[in-house]
């Protein structure tokens, strides 16, 4: 990675306003949280707010909030975040001011219309690919579909009273899938398939042990995989009809009924390989690296077997305050 030497470096920008300078002097923490998909997605930025004659003004919610981490001759653009509380406190007299990703589309009123219920009908035989691709239109975005899942042929659906967001995210997950907006895209990419913001491959961060501050590694007693049953309902015949993925036991049922087959072998597999991933969870604490993203690959070599190998990352934690840049990564075996 090569970052540690360099002096750690910020830029937020509220409402298209650089306000970096304002907050250096007040800054107690920033703290930004990248997870696998968007609804987990969050940024924290705590700010001291101890002189009486120059108190920080209470700033609305609803504000769009850009950041950018890195270090001093490189910073990267972390996302997009629409401020939905603020919170002051004391004492120490303090002010937390916490957002949450943007869904984000054309924005009406305050609200990204990606986010929007609405009722609709997607005639059967439409792809994963066009459905993205006209939702990703109506809101201004390009899709990025990966080619896993662009062909992919879907049933008759309903979205009633639901968000687009919503209605894409529950698609891409029956198919062990995941959807993210972000950097004017809308990206649908199968799960570990390790895509940018922009649709492209990211790269594998290699790690040795003199890289990381701390690891830890978890192994539970878990089920085997076993079998995961999904139930379609066959028209044609009047009759419900079971698709399957992996075998033995425990065998576990989906509840949901399916409206075609395709579908229903698409939830069962997406099922099974959630469980088959499911086990030996990895922790590790590092010097802060823009690079370290939800969904990205680490290789591990140096440590130890059962740590040694590639991991996926489901979820980083970037913290920027008094200690310096720092991430906390939590991690799964890759399929």
């Amino acid at each position: 990675m090569g970052l540690t030497s360099w002096r750690p470096a910020y830029r937020v920008t509220v409402d298209g306003d650089d306000i970096t300078s304002i907050l250096t002097s007040r800054l107690v923490s920033l703290t930004l949280t990248d997870a696998a998909g968007v609804q987990s997605d969050s940024v924290e930025i705590a700010l001291a707010d101890h002189q009486p004659l120059a108190r920080l003004e209470i700033p609305p919610t609803g504000a769009e909030i850009e950041v950018a981490l890195g270090y001093l001759g490189g910073l990267k653009d972390m996302g997009l975040y629409i401020a939905d509380s603020v919170e002051v406190s004391g004492p120490p007299d303090q002010m937390r001011i916490r957002g949450t990703a943007s869904v984000h589309g054309k924005t009406t009123g305050g609200k990204t219309a990606l986010t929007e219920q609405k009722s609709r009908s997607w005639e059967a035989g439409t792809t994963l690919g066009d459905l993205v691709a006209k939702v990703a239109g109506e809101h201004g975005l390009q899709a990025a579909v990966s080619d896993s899942l662009a062909q992919i042929t879907l049933p008759h659906i309903d979205q009633l009273d639901e968000s687009d967001i919503n209605l894409i995210t529950r698609i891409a997950r029956d198919r062990d899938g995941l959807a993210k907006p972000g950097g004017g895209r809308l990206v649908v990419a199968k799960r570990g398939e390790s895509l940018t913001t922009a649709g492209e491959p990211m790269p594998v961060l290699s790690l040795a042990p003199q890289q990381v501050t701390s690891w830890r590694l978890s192994r539970a007693l878990r089920e085997p995989a076993g079998q995961v049953v999904a139930t379609w309902r066959d028209q044609d015949a009047a009759e419900d009809v079971e698709k399957t993925a992996g075998d033995g036991e425990p065998v576990r049922r989906l509840r949901q009924r399916f409206a075609s087959e395709d579908a229903a072998q698409a939830a069962a597999d997406a099922e099974y390989r959630r469980a088959v991933r499911a086990g030996d969870k990895l922790s590790l604490t590092l010097p802060g690296d823009p690079d370290l993203v939800a969904e990205a690959r680490l290789n591990l070599a140096g440590f130890r077997s059962g740590l040694n190998g590639a991991w996926l990352i489901t979820n980083v934690t970037h913290t920027i305050d008094s200690g310096g840049y720092r991430c906390s990564v939590s991690a799964e075996v890759p399929e």
